[in-house]
Formats: structure tokens, sequence, C-alpha cells
């Protein structure tokens, strides 16, 4: 049914002098069948430099034990990318059927317009980096900064309603992504005891800069997750409701605007944020995202006379995610509950966690940040001890060597959304995924 094909020439030239002065030039030729015209080919550099200071001669002893090796780096370059459908740039026709002299009928019509000016959609890219050691090589350090423009990015702008075609998509977005990445790591031997750590962190912020003129996106239903794109926020940031708590009898008897008639007291109150006396879509706005900020690990390894250990942790220090169906009806619809719902709105209970509960309604459960949830977590992903005989006794077994260990992953998880039953990784959404399994092992290495 298709057919396609992707053509590209590339070169690289490295030089390097006496290990000081590094440098790097990439230059790629990529051509695609997905453009026409003068559009097919793209130019895409990339350049990289570095200078190791520590190798030059004002380097002196004295400093070199003291920070071991230092360097400095950057780099910038393009990379293409071709996201358009395979015919985007043709004219086409798609089947139909429609009625004539009474019969329906096979027929072909144009449903879109077709876009010939089409080109590679552009990331641009801006690296800087250091590389260090301290203290005969113990710690090190590697840190980034980058900052990364992607532009020409595809989406439909608007056209007159008059023309009768769908309207074609053209490069017009642009959106920005800048972060750091940080590594520190630490390896040192006490007499018989030999020893690593190792943390890194890191951290993206990602922003829709420019969407050329095109309309905000919505998507995703109501009482389930909703996101958008529009520009100054991240890419599908979550879509919904600002809350203010429970409503009271105060709020019902001064006439609180409401999102549902039926809604009174122990019910979620959602702001108005245009003051129009009513609760609808005009106002919904951004209520998170669902980009983890800051994910983190720390693993380390140690070693003692036949003894060895290691570890690794990992987290995210802050994180949100939408609960929805099961996980936000509270049983409303004959569907689980959580212990954690006990604590629901009455009469006697109004300073409770979760509304009170209806049955068979949903005005409760909302796109709203009252369902968007704190995600961040810590869990000990991995961790291993064992013993290695020693060489004199697994000989006289003619082993060359015998180890035996225990091992876990997934042994511990800290997260608030462990009361929620679920996996800090899960997706946001229902509760439609399959948890990661703790594992357990008991081994023996023979060789």
């Amino acid at each position: 049914n298709n057919e396609y094909a992707l053509q590209s020439y590339f070169g690289r030239l490295n030089y390097n002098y006496n290990d000081r002065y590094l440098l790097e030039a990439n230059l790629r030729y990529d051509g695609t069948s997905r453009f026409t015209g003068d559009n097919q080919y793209g130019v895409f550099p990339s350049f990289s430099a570095g200078w190791r200071i520590s190798n030059e001669a004002f380097w002196s002893d004295g400093l070199r034990d003291i920070i071991s090796d230092l360097k400095i780096r950057g780099s910038w370059g393009k990379t293409g990318n071709q996201t358009a459908g395979l015919y985007s740039f043709y004219e086409s026709y798609q089947s139909t059927a429609y009625n004539y002299n009474g019969e329906v009928v096979q027929g072909y019509m144009q449903t879109a317009l077709a876009n010939k000016d089409l080109k590679w959609e552009t990331s641009t890219q801006t690296d800087i980096g250091l590389d260090a050691s301290f203290l005969d090589n113990r710690l090190s350090l590697t840190a980034d900064y980058y900052y990364k423009r992607t532009d020409g990015i595809l989406v439909s702008l608007p056209i007159s309603g008059t023309i009768g075609l769908d309207a074609p998509v053209q490069n017009a977005a642009i959106v920005d992504n800048k972060g750091f990445e940080l590594g520190l790591g630490w390896r040192d031997m006490v007499g018989d005891f030999l020893y690593g750590l190792n943390f890194s962190i890191s951290n993206n912020w990602n922003k829709v800069v420019s969407l050329g003129g095109a309309n905000p996106t919505v998507e995703g239903g109501l009482a389930d997750v909703r996101r958008t794109v529009r520009e100054g926020y991240p890419v599908n940031s979550y879509w919904g409701y600002q809350t203010d708590g429970l409503l009271t009898q105060a709020d019902i008897d001064n006439g609180y605007p409401v999102y549902d008639p039926r809604m009174g007291p122990g019910d979620i109150k959602y702001v108005n944020r245009n003051n129009d006396d009513v609760i609808d879509a005009e106002d919904m706005t951004v209520i998170g995202n669902e980009f983890p900020e800051y994910p983190f690990a720390l693993s380390g390894n140690m070693a003692w006379k036949g003894f060895d250990f290691s570890f690794m942790f990992q987290g995210v220090m802050k994180a949100h995610t939408r609960v929805s169906g099961a996980l936000a009806e509270g049983g409303s619809f004959e569907g689980f509950t959580l212990d954690l719902f006990k604590d629901y709105w009455t009469p006697e209970n109004t300073g409770a966690r979760f509304p009170r509960p209806r049955k068979s309604v949903d005005y409760n459960a909302m796109m709203s940040d009252y369902w968007v949830v704190d995600a961040k977590y810590l869990r000990l992903k991995n961790i291993q001890i064992g013993y290695t005989l020693p060489k004199e006794l697994s000989r006289k077994f003619h082993m060359e060597k015998a180890r035996i260990y225990v091992a876990g992953s997934n042994v511990l998880t800290f997260s608030p959304l462990k009361e929620w039953g679920l996996d800090p990784e899960f997706e946001a959404g229902r509760f439609l995924y399959y948890p990661q399994t703790s594992v357990y092992t008991i081994g023996v290495n023979l060789t």
C-alpha cells in the first residue's frame, strides 16, 4: 500500500592535539520521500570541542593532587525529523459512498488540502559540560546544561470554512526543552575494604513556545484524563477545573454556582474562575503536567574479604498524576473502593477528605486538581549480597571460582501513591496496568 525511502550522507572529522584540545565536526545530508521539491533534503551540522585543562603545562603536581583531571566542553548541533505522513504533499482522494438516483454508489473525494511546502522538523541543541576528578581520582564529577529548540513542528493552522476541506499540516510550532544533568562518584579503598558510591540527578523543563497561529488542543474525556497543548505550558499539560474543597450549606444558600444542579453540601466545589455564575468549560485551566521533576538515582558497591554488596535507589522528587475511573468514583458506579475512601463527607464529618458518595453520578469525578495526586517516590530498585569462597577452598573441588548470593529487585517503595494501591510509575488514568513485581533470588555462580 505504501512506498517510501530515506537517503543519507554523513561524515565526521576528529582532531586531538596532545590530549588537550579536542574537536569533532559532523555533517549529515538527509533526504526523504515524505517531502517534495527543494524540501526533500536537509543539511544538519554539529560541532563539539573540549579543553582538558589539567593537561596544560601550568597544571602543577601540587594542583593535580587536589584536582586530578579537569575538562570543559561544549557542543552545538542540528538534527532533522521527518514526521509528516507519507503522502501529505499529494492532493489525494479518499473513497466515499453517496446517493445517486436513489442508489448508494461508490465515489471519491478530496477531504483535505495538500501542502507541497512541508519540510524537515529541526531540533537545535546546545550543551555545555564539565568533567572533573579530585583527590587522586577518588571523587568524580560530571555536569551538563543543555538547551534544545525544536521548530517546524507540524500543526494544522485554521483556514476559512468556505474552502470546504480540512486544513493541511504546516511547519509552524516551536517547543523548547532545557535542563541539567549532574553525576557524582566516589571510589576508595581502606585496607581490604573497597567501596564506591554514585549519585545522579537531572531535570528537564519543557514549554510550548509557539503554535504558529494554530488553536490550542484539548484531548481526553472530562471524567478521565484531559490534556492540552497550548503556548506557555508543557506539552500535554493537565486541563481541568480548580477546586476549593467541598461545598458547604452556606455555599448553597448563597447561590454559589455548581457543575450539576443535583450537587449539594459535601460535593466538590469547582472554582468559578471567570465569575459568570456558571461552572462550565470556560472555567477550566492548566492544573499540572505529567513530566516528572528531578529524577535521581543512588547506587553503591562494597567488597571485603570475599563478601560483596551492591544496591541502587531511584526516585523522583516531584511528580503528579491524574487518577480516574473507579479510582476517583469511590464506588458510585459499583466499582471497587479503597480503604482511604472511608473518610467521606457526612453531615457529622464535614472535614472529610473525600466528597459524599452518590450512586450513579460522576460529577465529583470530573477532571480537576482534586484528583491530580502526588506521585513522587523513592524505590530500592536492586540489592545484592554475595560471598566468594577463598580460592584455596574452591580449588579443592576443582573450581576456579564459587560464589553464592542473595538478590532482590523492587524491594521497597516509598510513595504517597501506595495508599491508592498504585505503583509510582503508574500512567495517568484508570487502573489499567500491570504493576512492577518484586523478585527475590538465591543463586550460585560456579566457574
